[in-house]
């Protein structure tokens, strides 16, 4: 007896995708995000072509056009379509638990713009995947998500094959800013008294007890743990860096304090405290781990 097709629904068009993100926001969102803003990341969405961390990676390290690429919080799906658009062979995983929850999660939208089946609802604490499965691993806007980022770290490096590339970037909050409530936000707010203030604004404080706070030192710390296979590279840092040596800075502030990292003695000094000071301040924490093309385990 011959098995009966599977039906796999359409694509979606973009006003398609748009009305199931109102959907999908309305339920999960709503009472964390105003619906103001919940329309603006639709919007912003629906434009997104997912290349956008693609560009940002290829200035320090060389995604193949043959890459195996996996989206650890891959969301609606945008990174993943973005890189199959490349020609990359990508995947994605999803625990779909923000916020409140819903009858539509963002794994069955993903799952409707892309006609292969390259979408798993998994989490990063237990990836799937053989060992040295992936070129390439992002992790956008995930880690301050995950409940234990030791693990998803090392699930991570376990599927990474030597020679691949991981980019994490997430929220800094060493911040005055909570990015998913987009209100003000006092630097590792305790929870205790974050809650009490998002109830005082009328919010649900049930996001906020799903969040691990990060910032740019706890996740260097984390990943520089990895050990001696790895190369870590502050993306912030590089970029500020890169403009240092051509000089090309746009503000005259920017401008002053490169100049004064030229002068002898005096300069090493200031260029510490720079980086310091881009650390502290910086909106969010956006690094690259490169793995030796020597190296056999994730402790090399």
């Amino acid at each position: 007896m011959s098995s009966l097709p599977v039906h796999q629904p359409e694509v979606l068009s973009d006003q398609q995708l748009r009305t199931l993100l109102r959907k999908y926001r309305r339920e999960n969102w709503d009472g964390i995000q105003t619906p103001e803003w919940q329309e603006r990341i639709v919007e912003s969405i629906v434009r997104d072509d997912g290349e956008a961390v693609l560009e940002q990676v290829a200035a320090f390290w060389n995604i193949r056009p043959d890459a195996l690429v996996l989206d650890i919080g891959s969301g609606v799906g945008s990174f993943v379509l973005g890189c199959r658009r490349r020609g990359l062979l990508a995947f994605g995983i999803e625990p779909d638990r923000i916020g409140r929850g819903g009858s539509l999660t963002s794994v069955q939208i993903a799952r409707r713009r892309i006609e292969e089946q390259v979408f798993a609802v998994a989490v990063g604490e237990k990836l799937p995947f053989a060992d040295c499965s992936f070129d390439f691993i992002a992790m956008n806007q995930v880690m301050e998500h995950v409940a234990d980022q030791t693990s998803v770290l090392r699930e991570t490096l376990r599927v990474l094959k030597p020679a691949g590339a991981v980019y994490i970037a997430c929220p800094n909050y060493l911040r005055f800013y909570e990015p998913h409530y987009k209100i003000f936000w006092f630097p590792l707010f305790p929870k205790l008294l974050g809650r009490a203030y998002l109830r005082l604004r009328g919010r649900n404080p049930v996001l906020l007890d799903q969040l691990t706070y990060t910032t740019n030192a706890r996740l260097r710390a984390l990943l520089s743990s990895s050990g001696a296979g790895y190369i870590l590279l502050d993306l912030n840092r590089e970029q500020f860096l890169n403009k240092f040596r051509r000089n090309s800075f746009a503000s005259a502030r920017a401008r002053f304090v490169a100049g004064a990292m030229r002068l002898p003695v005096l300069g090493r000094l200031i260029a510490w405290a720079a980086m310091q000071y881009l650390s502290l301040t910086e909106g969010g924490c956006e690094m690259l781990l490169i793995r030796d093309p020597d190296s056999t385990d994730g402790k090399s």
